[in-house]
């Protein structure tokens, strides 16, 4: 059997490890020695023609024989190989020194490490400075595993999970329980921090154990760490538990409880939070009001927002720059956005979240202009723009349609090297999707993307644009590529699917949606399902699904049937969705023309004269419709029989002309359809 052939069976029993499977791999336990002889001849191969004086080796290649034969068991072949490598890298230095961790040879280790720190051109690395502490523990060498310890301080290497748990470790092996018992609480918390950030929980239970024995978990600085690892690697019920067993919290631990909570979007919690530790008698700090002053933003709570900003004035907070960009957030997510305004002119000190954030709002609330102004302002003072601000006037150009701008900030883009960001290259794709730039969108998106944003906004952009097909095949491609579908997602495939009129494969995603991805569907899907059936006709089982959605039916998902009821002449139903719309909004003018241009369209003059009379009676006026349009870079807007514009007797010539052309061609508009339109 050929060496990629054992391979292959070997990858299949890790797969399914069938007891046939596991049976041949002992019988034809020949291929092992095939495999170690094929390696050991590409390592004879490499030593006596491309190691030559002139020849070019690629380190990748040599590093990954010499892994291959360090994993079966050839370290002597191994060590050959590295001792005569033209150039060794850090990857090269790691590897054999590995090996010979692994295989209980310490001092040889130990021998290579001395010689790598000799290297001029060699940096060492948390990860081999963590084999060193291991070696230093198996062959006993105390001396220079303090020595390496204070290296690790100086460097601040001691922060690594691999180096802390190593250096724990190593003090414990040599008999210095003690001195490892007694490492200083910072030690601790910055292993945890260390495990905290890079997920690694069995790590953390284990320095976690340590503590424990040290009688480190009960000391402040330790116990928050330790509550805020549990809770960063997932277990956020271990983590409050630990939290809920300090005798006397400090500041640091409710500022730690707060903030997680608000990243939860739990932000209920981090209020009550905040109110038990003014009532324990612990004064919040700059970081604890920008925490809780976040919540209360995520809580679109204006009034709650103004209390903790009076609050923080009177405890002269203010300047704290952490506070005011959250002041910005809250009052930008609020709806405030002179508020925020405000707080940015009176920074003293403003950092790169300060412009992303008052840039953020701005878009936010379609005010394109003073977004460019204040991101002209901020590349003028020096300071980078980071990818939220890009992704943010990329989104505000997508929402004006200024094609234009937008490519000026992808220009921008290219030229800092973000391109690759999930949040920047999906705003790319959505702004030239909705400029009308489809193509330009999917060129972006052929550029290479391996993440679920982008691949969302490209279906999306298809969906809009009556692509349906590229949509739903896009769609049924993430599977493929191993990317699982969110609820954003379903979104577009739906709307793809109600623009095509495909009303059976709609259904099978929405019910998809909840048996596959158990994802519960929100307002926007079944929105979409309730489209996709008026559409096709099916008005009753639209109202069905209206009525049994587990949620009170919004204006839109009524106006949507509403619409297909004017359209097929369904006016009982069109009675009873009207009737419901305007327990939301008594004085829509929407529902009211829509409802009136269903009774005319359907000859009851009547009913159509009384419901334009209940308008009138009501001073229900609807807000005229508008457009713009943008000509050598001059934008123009619009609205139903303006004569403003000073080109509006040249405006009106060509409108003319194009009414006659469509009249001489013999195309004759339904008289509901054009009522429907007015009222639309």
């Amino acid at each position: 059997m050929a060496a990629t052939a054992y391979v292959r069976q070997l990858k299949l029993c890790v797969v399914l490890p069938h007891r046939s499977c596991i049976r041949n791999l002992f019988t034809e336990s020949g291929a092992c020695s095939v495999l170690s002889k094929n390696l050991i001849e590409r390592s004879t191969i490499f030593l006596k023609k491309e190691f030559q004086p002139g020849c070019h080796v690629d380190p990748f290649e040599v590093n990954t024989l010499m892994k291959q034969l360090i994993n079966i068991g050839q370290l002597k072949e191994a060590r050959s190989l590295f001792n005569n490598m033209p150039q060794r890298d850090e990857i090269s230095w790691t590897t054999i020194i590995s090996g010979y961790i692994n295989t209980s040879n310490a001092f040889e280790a130990l021998i290579l490490f001395s010689s790598m720190w000799s290297s001029d051109n060699i940096r060492v690395d948390p990860f081999i400075l963590s084999l060193a502490f291991k070696a230093c523990g198996s062959y006993s060498d105390l001396k220079l595993g303090e020595s390496l310890h204070g290296y690790s301080i100086k460097t601040g290497f001691v922060s690594s999970v691999f180096v802390g748990s190593a250096l724990l470790d190593m003090y414990t092996k040599v008999g210095e329980v003690a001195t490892a018992r007694n490492c200083d609480s910072y030690t601790y918390a910055s292993v945890l921090k260390a495990c905290a950030d890079s997920g690694t929980l069995m790590y953390g239970k284990a320095v976690h154990t340590q503590t424990v024995k040290s009688g480190f978990n009960s000391t402040s600085y330790v116990a928050n760490t330790l509550s805020y690892m549990y809770i960063k690697c997932g277990k956020l019920d271990y983590g409050l538990r630990l939290f809920e067993r300090m005798q006397t919290p400090d500041v640091a631990s409710w500022t730690m409880i707060i903030s997680t909570y608000v990243q939860m979007g739990c932000e209920e919690n981090a209020l009550k939070s905040f109110l038990q530790m003014r009532e324990a008698g612990v004064n919040g700090n700059e970081f604890t009001f920008a925490a809780v002053i976040s919540g209360s933003g995520g809580l679109v709570s204006i009034k709650l927002g103004e209390q903790l900003h009076a609050h923080v004035l009177s405890r002269g907070l203010d300047r704290s720059m952490s506070v005011a960009n959250a002041l910005m957030t809250m009052y930008a997510k609020c709806g405030c956005l002179s508020s925020a305004s405000i707080v940015f002119q009176d920074m003293s000190n403003r950092d790169v979240v300060s412009w992303s954030t008052i840039i953020a709002g701005y878009c936010q609330e379609s005010q394109g202009e003073e977004a460019f102004e204040l991101f002209s302002q901020m590349r003028r003072e020096g300071t980078r723009p980071n990818e939220f601000a890009l992704a943010s006037l990329l989104s505000v150009c997508a929402t004006m349609a200024i094609v234009e701008q937008g490519k000026q900030i992808h220009a921008h883009v290219l030229s800092i090297g973000v391109e690759c960001d999930p949040m920047v290259n999906s705003a790319l794709i959505n702004m030239y999707s909705k400029c009308g730039s489809i193509g330009e969108a999917k060129n972006i998106f052929d550029a290479g993307n391996d993440n679920l944003v982008s691949w969302t906004a490209m279906i999306n952009g298809f969906a809009e644009h009556g692509f349906s097909r590229e949509a739903i095949n896009l769609f049924e491609e993430m599977s493929v590529v191993g990317l699982r579908p969110d609820s954003v997602t379903f979104i577009g495939v739906l709307t793809a699917c109600s623009h095509a009129g495909l009303v059976d494969l709609g259904i099978h995603y929405f019910k998809s949606m909840r048996r596959d991805y158990q994802i519960n569907p929100g307002k926007e899907h079944y929105g979409c399902m309730i489209d996709i059936l008026s559409r096709a006709g099916k008005l009753s089982d639209a109202e069905s699904l209206i009525n049994e959605m587990p949620f009170e039916p919004d204006d839109v998902v009524l106006s949507i049937l509403l619409r297909a009821c004017g359209l097929l002449n369904d006016i009982e139903r069109a009675r009873r969705t009207a009737k419901r719309l305007l327990k939301f909004d008594p004085s829509s003018a929407g529902t009211h023309i829509t409802i009136s241009n269903i009774y005319s369209a359907t000859g009851m003059w009547a009913d159509a004269a009384y419901m334009r009379k209940l308008m009138k009676s009501k001073g229900v006026r609807k807000e005229p419709g508008w457009s713009c349009i943008k000509v050598i870079g001059k934008l123009s807007s619009f609205v139903a029989g303006d004569r403003w514009h000073p080109q509006a007797d040249e405006i009106y010539e060509i409108l003319h002309l194009l009414a006659s052309r469509e009249k001489f061609s013999g195309h004759n508009t339904e008289s509901y359809s054009l009522l429907f339109d007015l009222g639309d």
